[in-house]
């Protein structure tokens, strides 16, 4: 019995496979086309996830790493000049006691006027231990109530003044130096400069004498302002910032100046605290991821040390976790949407091709039909476990069968053969199709893999042009400190001229102060005697004035005997008249003398008055005159003191000029080798150029390669669609001899 077209010999009904071999076709290609597509999509996903974190992750600790090499060299410049004051103070036992603080003094200013961002220098001696002359300077300038050398200079704009220290007993930033082995980082505080607060950082090393005993503290403030500006101009990615911490957790720099000057809470926590603490003894880069308001941020923190300071700073970069995954969600967010797109094209491709294929096979059928219905005979039966358009193909392919056995005994043979070398013809080209299509998988691997190659070609060309930039750059800066050094070795030596010349004036003067201590004691020699007669004159003069005193009383005596006289005289009546005329001239003189003796003691006196102010006078020229020695002589041991200083000052201008030529001498040999790194940079530039170039050529060789093995495959195809139409012509050669009967 025929089976109907909806039920097999086995009485199988038909389910929704069963119907359609283009709905068969069509849901098992597109399901595992949106099973493999979405593999492919999940996987480049990751991979892009992964190569996109390992991006960032290098990016965020470069940038870190770069910006903590310039804080760093900013601090160094700080601590190497403050380094370099140590090592001049603690040679402070080769320099005249008398000369020690005025020397340090100027060192002081000298150091503000010529480094700009310094702020203030200052120094801070233990008692007596600079010269042993403390007591001589109680309440002087720069020192304090017990003469302790206290100077603290401070420099507003082009005003470098000079105050006293205060309060520095007690306080870290001198006691902690002072009992330091070597230098110390002092966290930042606000200084007011021009009537504005600004941030400074210090540093401070403790002075020691020969003996290695520590004899005092100098220090120095750098303000952060360069440093500030240079990191708050960092831009990461969009709204990422850079921010500075010292080695207590206080905050120097931050995006947000109301946290500068607070302590970073994340320095003092319990889990973050401790990465800090790791870091500072292993010099090495640690981050972590903090949730603000709601949004997760990432903390990369690189750590900072100073010479040879056991402080460690730390240059924190702080970026939102979705600025870093924005690249990686738009690839994900493009990847679904041509993902949702390819998959939509590939199903339509699909459907369409399948109809294609259904259409003819429904035609193969109708003409099967028409072969079964003929006078053929059918002997031959196929399984038919599906009832669809195969198997609808199989039941006329089995009546047909039965017409056409006997038909092709005679061409059995030969059909057989043409058959058999049908299907390995089929079977070969299937194999070259899936080679063909496996070395065209491969070449498009290596093609993207020599793309990659010559992207990062063009990246590593790019970083060596940097780097080449860079050189230059450094070659400039070498000739320009070579300039400067020049300048410094003629500045010094015409400094080293100007002593010698200041020497020979102080050599020549040295004469002329012995000529005037010569006429000074000669002149005090001179007053001394004047001032000794004119004691003499005195003491004469009151001789004098004791005689007129004796003369007025012999005066006043005669005055009274004459009058005795006159009375006498006239007792003796006419007898007495010739004594009485004495008498009377006796009184006359006696009066004329007492009046010369009045007139001579006033006049005595007159002299006198004269002759003690004469001797104050002389008194006090004398005195003058030992004031005028006694200065002539400090002057002319001051000139002596003088003279010594500037001759140790031509002996360490000597010094100083040969350390300026061995400097210039190491300047000329760092350009040398600058120069020398110039070269191996052009070089190596150029090799990376050929490189580039070969990279390019060997990119277009594989798109050659990918034409050529995409024509080998339309010519596969070709020749496969060839092989499908000599089935096709084995079949129709069957139709033929399907008219004869076996």
């Amino acid at each position: 019995m025929r089976n109907t077209p909806n039920e097999s010999k086995s009485g199988t009904k038909t389910n929704i496979f069963n119907k359609s071999i283009k709905r068969q076709l069509s849901l098992s290609i597109g399901l595992s086309l949106f099973a493999l597509l979405a593999l492919c999509s999940v996987l480049i996903i990751l991979e892009v996830n992964h190569g996109f974190n390992e991006l960032s992750d290098e990016y965020l600790a470069r940038t870190s790493s770069n910006y903590a090499e310039s804080t760093k060299n900013i601090l160094s410049q700080e601590f190497n000049v403050c380094a370099t004051l140590q090592t001049v103070f603690q040679r402070y036992e080769d320099i005249p006691s008398e000369s020690r603080r005025a020397f340090a003094d100027e060192l002081l200013r000298q150091t503000l006027v010529e480094n700009e961002g310094f702020v203030d220098t200052w120094t801070v001696w233990e008692p007596d231990a600079l010269d042993g002359r403390d007591s001589e300077f109680v309440n002087a300038p720069h020192h304090d109530s017990t003469g302790r050398f206290i100077p603290y200079w401070t420099k507003s704009g082009n005003v470098i003044d000079c105050v006293e220290l205060t309060d520095y007993e007690g306080g870290s930033w001198y006691v902690d130096p002072l009992k330091s082995p070597k230098g110390i980082l002092i966290d930042p505080n606000l200084y007011e400069v021009g009537g504005q607060m600004i941030w400074v950082c210090g540093v401070a090393f403790p002075i020691k004498n020969s003996r290695g005993q520590a004899v005092g503290v100098v220090g120095l403030d750098m303000s952060l302002d360069t440093l500030s500006n240079m990191l708050k101009q960092v831009k990461v990615y969009d709204t990422g910032y850079l921010s500075l911490i010292s080695a207590t957790g206080l905050i120097a720099v931050d995006y947000d100046t109301e946290k500068e000057g607070t302590i970073d809470v994340n320095f003092s926590s319990g889990e973050t605290s401790a990465m800090f603490r790791n870091s500072a003894k292993s010099l090495e880069q640690f981050s972590f991821t903090e949730k603000i308001n709601g949004k997760d941020w990432v903390r990369m923190y690189t750590p900072v040390q100073v010479g040879n300071a056991d402080q460690v700073w730390y240059v924190g970069l702080n970026v939102p976790l979705t600025e870093i995954n924005s690249a990686s969600v738009n690839i994900r967010r493009s990847n679904t949407i041509y993902f949702i797109i390819t998959i939509i094209l590939t199903v339509l491709l699909a459907y369409i091709f399948i109809s294609r294929i259904t259409k003819e096979i429904n035609k193969g059928v109708e003409a099967m039909k028409n072969i079964s219905q003929g006078d053929g005979d059918l002997t031959v039966r196929m399984n038919i476990h599906r009832q669809n358009e195969l198997g609808n193909m199989y039941t006329y392919f089995n009546e047909t069968m039965e017409k056409i056995q006997t038909s092709i005994a005679a061409v059995k043979t030969e059909s057989q053969n043409m058959s058999e070398q049908g299907v390995t013809l089929a079977d070969n080209m299937n194999d070259t199709a899936a080679a063909a299509n496996e070395i065209t998988a491969n070449i498009d691997s290596v093609n993207r893999q020599v793309q990659q190659q010559a992207q990062n070609v063009r990246q590593a060309s790019s970083t060596l042009e940097s780097i080449n930039t860079s050189v230059g750059s450094l070659m400039d800066s070498i000739q320009n400190q070579s300039s400067c050094v020049i300048e410094s070795s003629s500045a010094i030596e015409q400094m080293v001229a100007n002593i010698r010349s200041v020497t020979n004036i102080l050599e020549s003067n040295s004469g002329t102060i012995n000529k005037l201590e010569t006429s000074s004691e000669s002149g005090k020699i001179s007053v001394n005697q004047s001032v000794e007669a004119t004691k003499q004159i005195e003491e004469q003069s009151k001789t004098l004035l004791e005689a007129s005193k004796v003369i007025q009383n012999i005066a006043s005596q005669t005055n009274l005997l004459a009058m005795n006289a006159a009375i006498e005289a006239a007792h003796a009546g006419e007898s007495g008249k010739g004594f009485s005329v004495v008498a009377d001239e006796i009184r006359k003189l006696a009066e004329d003398s007492n009046k010369q003796g009045k007139n001579i003691t006033k006049n005595l006196t007159e002299v006198l008055t004269s002759i003690s102010a004469v001797s104050e006078s002389s008194e006090s020229l004398q005195e003058k005159f030992n004031e005028i020695y006694d200065l002539t002589q400090q002057v002319a041991q001051q000139e002596l003191t003088i003279m010594n200083a500037m001759k140790e000052q031509n002996e360490g201008g000597a010094q100083i000029i040969s350390a300026m030529q061995q400097i210039n001498d190491i300047t000329v040999s760092v350009k040398s080798g600058g120069e020398d790194m110039k070269v191996a940079t052009d070089s190596a530039y150029e090799e990376m150029q050929n490189l580039s170039r070969l990279t390019e050529e060997i990119s277009s060789s594989m798109e050659e390669m990918s034409l050529g093995i995409e024509n080998i495959n339309n010519s596969i195809n070709t020749v496969n669609d060839m092989t499908h139409k000599n089935t096709d012509s084995i079949k129709a050669l069957e139709k033929v001899v399907g008219v004869f009967k076996v």
